[in-house]
């Protein structure tokens, strides 16, 4: 479908739960996705829309530098963590928990993937940015979660 129609997907949320893999294609540039990713993010950092993780995504994206003791992609990591605008990281309350417990067993995702959705509902976000097909391929209705936007559908 491409750039455009990604950002005409877009373009009527103001804030956007970002997986950790849509962090990690950004970060490294992993082509095709970085085509569809640089204009997303500049629309974060010009605080058009709003970019929230999960505290499980912080980690996630902390998991592989500390495992290769990679200083120089720690270093990136956690400066993107720090101090990418309008980002936000949303720690795990007893209410999202609660909410991903109740998705978790409608659903038999794993407790992260739970986990995240339940912030992306929690947190206000109107869309989930991943790659994951498991997520959208649920056909599970749970109350009135985020709409997942695969980037795979894009490039």
């Amino acid at each position: 479908m491409g750039k455009d129609a990604f950002l005409n997907k877009i373009a009527g949320f103001q804030r956007l739960l970002l997986d950790t893999n849509t962090i990690i294609y950004f970060l490294q540039g992993i082509s095709p996705y970085d085509a569809i990713l640089k204009p997303l993010f500049v629309l974060f950092e010009q605080q058009n829309l709003e970019a929230v993780i999960s505290v499980i995504t912080e980690t996630e994206l902390l998991v592989g530098p500390l495992k290769k003791d990679n200083k120089e992609a720690l270093t990136m990591v956690k400066l993107f963590l720090n101090d990418f605008p309008g980002l936000k990281v949303i720690p795990i309350s007893r209410q999202i928990g609660q909410m991903a417990a109740a998705i978790r067993a409608r659903t038999n995702l794993h407790l992260p993937d739970a986990l995240i959705i339940a912030t992306a509902k929690i947190a206000g976000c109107g869309a989930i940015i991943g790659n994951d097909p498991a997520w959208s391929k649920n056909e599970t209705p749970v109350a009135e979660l985020p709409e997942v936007i695969l980037l795979e559908a894009y490039v």
